[in-house]
């Protein structure tokens, strides 16, 4: 069983928020000691879901990939309080405008936006519930009639790949802005589906393909 995004994510910041303070602080702890002591005494409810080595397994894989946190500034108590309240407010604001699509009956908008604001601070509210809620408002879903369709294979780039479908008419479920016809949509695990239901602001991009192409990351649209 793989972790999900949002556990992934609360891996990411306790590492941020703890490693520095873990490794060579006063307990003296070597790395594979640091690993151990952020996935036992603070990832608890992880280990009890997947087991210690699975929670060592991707601490460690993290550290790999952030080796300067080991190295950073230890944080205080009030540092980490306030890193966590900026977390708690910002997936507060996304949770208040996921309200806004709900009360005006747009579901596909509110779940973008409660995946974003999971994704900021997992574990500021039970997110499964306002997701529950919202999905009473989803139309059945009606799957389409495939027979003989052919099969088509996508043009793959290093870590996305075009995703075939009509030209994209607008971006963003609430400003609604147009959108240059060609402009394409990257393949990945972005919240909202398609641009039509996006909700991220235009400071909100990721770069790939070595810098290539910048991807709005609540839908891939292609920002380059």
């Amino acid at each position: 069983m793989s972790m999900t995004r949002p556990e992934l994510v609360t891996i990411a910041q306790t590492c941020a928020d703890w490693a520095p303070n873990n490794y060579g602080g006063p307990l003296t702890l070597d790395r594979e000691q640091t690993v151990r002591h952020i996935a036992d005494g603070l990832l608890d409810g992880l280990t009890q879901k997947y087991g210690r080595p699975a929670v060592w397994e991707a601490v460690a894989a993290y550290l790999d990939a952030h080796p300067h946190l080991l190295t950073a500034p230890r944080t205080t108590q009030a540092e980490r309080d306030k890193r966590q309240a900026e977390r708690d407010a910002y997936a507060d604001r996304y949770l208040k405008a996921a309200y806004h699509h709900y009360t005006a009956a747009e579901p596909y908008e509110a779940l973008a936006l409660i995946d974003r604001a999971e994704l900021t601070s997992p574990t500021f509210k039970d997110y499964e519930q306002f997701r529950t809620a919202t999905r009473k408002m989803t139309p059945p879903f009606i799957p389409a009639d495939l027979t003989g369709t052919a099969l088509r294979r996508r043009v793959t780039l290093p870590l996305a790949a075009p995703i075939p479908g009509p030209p994209v008419m607008y971006h963003g479920s609430d400003t609604r802005d147009w959108v240059y016809p060609g402009r394409t949509v990257i393949e990945g695990d972005w919240p909202a589906a398609i641009p039509e239901h996006c909700t991220a602001t235009d400071s909100d991009t990721q770069t790939l393909a070595g810098g290539l192409i910048v991807v709005c990351t609540g839908c891939g649209l292609d920002c380059t």
